[in-house]
């Protein structure tokens, strides 16, 4: 039996699982995400010593691995990712230089999309769009059972404008991402109240920490304005949460689903949904993207 070493790469930590063929995970390993690295170098760096852990526990066939941005898949390049700091970086030929493992590449996104489409909450839905809610905010857009990326660009949601007057990574001001996202809530909180809580301790609070309630609120708010324009313009039947932030669960869902009752009109109303594999999503993708090259040889 095969086993892969899935490797999910997010802004702020590295998630990892060396992972058989009927996907149970053998092993776990993660590290922090190297900052400022531009070059992508000690990023490749950090894959080789997770590789070198997880093969202790068993072979490793292939590795998938996926990053948060602007990803051409096909070539292996990461057009722009904010937070990691990168620009046009060939990350994939970086990795596989290095290593005699085939490489994968992928968008973590879109590889978190393929585990619940797959096996998960998308699973049975033609139309259906995965948001993760982490560092970051992007979306993967699933319609007629097929996940489209339109040459990598398509997804970006953290950027649309939602009118909130905080600037973003990207360089504007105004961006989902800037004020919803688990890493911005954490930054308002932070603000506000003088002390630092996780995105996650600051959903518990909400009903007897004030400030917590406060920036919880605003951030559903604006989460729900980008919502209600992806259901206009794509009709899903599902929208599935997933990420860090998706551990919240009804206090997530709940305050969208109440936005979305007054917001809706004519629009067809979507099942709001928590992602089956959490956080481990794109770790799950990566793994299944692998044993698909695999597979193709």
């Amino acid at each position: 039996m095969k086993n892969v070493a899935a490797i999910d790469i997010g802004g702020t930590s590295i998630k990892a699982a060396l992972v058989d063929e009927k996907f149970a995970i053998l092993a776990t390993a993660s590290a922090p995400t190297p900052k400022d690295d531009f070059d992508g170098s000690a990023t490749v760096d950090a894959i080789l010593s997770i590789v070198a852990e997880l093969e202790k526990s068993g072979p490793v066939s292939a590795i998938g691995f996926d990053t948060p941005g602007t990803i051409d898949e096909m070539r292996g390049v990461a057009r722009w990712a904010g937070n990691l700091g990168w620009k046009d970086l060939e990350i994939r030929s970086l990795l596989q230089e290095k290593t005699k493992h085939p490489v994968v590449y992928g968008h973590d996104v879109r590889c978190g999309a393929l585990a619940e489409m797959r096996s998960g909450a998308a699973a049975g839905f033609k139309n259906s769009i995965f948001i993760p809610i982490g560092t970051g905010i992007a979306a993967a857009l699933i319609v007629d059972g097929a996940i489209r990326a339109v040459d990598g660009f398509a997804g970006e949601i953290g950027h649309m404008n939602v009118g909130a007057d905080i600037d973003c990574v990207c360089g504007l001001t105004g961006c989902l991402e800037a004020v919803a996202s688990a890493a911005a809530i954490e930054r308002e909180y932070e603000r506000n109240a003088g002390s630092k809580k996780t995105a996650e301790e600051i959903a518990k609070a909400i009903g007897t920490d004030m400030n917590a309630r406060t920036v919880w609120e605003s951030a559903m708010h604006y989460l729900a304005v980008a919502v209600e324009d992806l259901i206009t313009i794509l009709a899903p039947e599902a929208i599935i949460f997933g990420g860090g932030l998706a551990g919240a669960g009804a206090l997530l869902i709940d305050p969208l689903e109440r936005a979305l009752d007054k917001r809706l009109t004519f629009q067809r109303r979507p099942l709001l949904k928590v992602a089956h594999y959490g956080p481990s999503a794109g770790t799950i993708g990566c793994a299944i993207m692998a044993f698909d090259a695999l597979a193709q040889g």
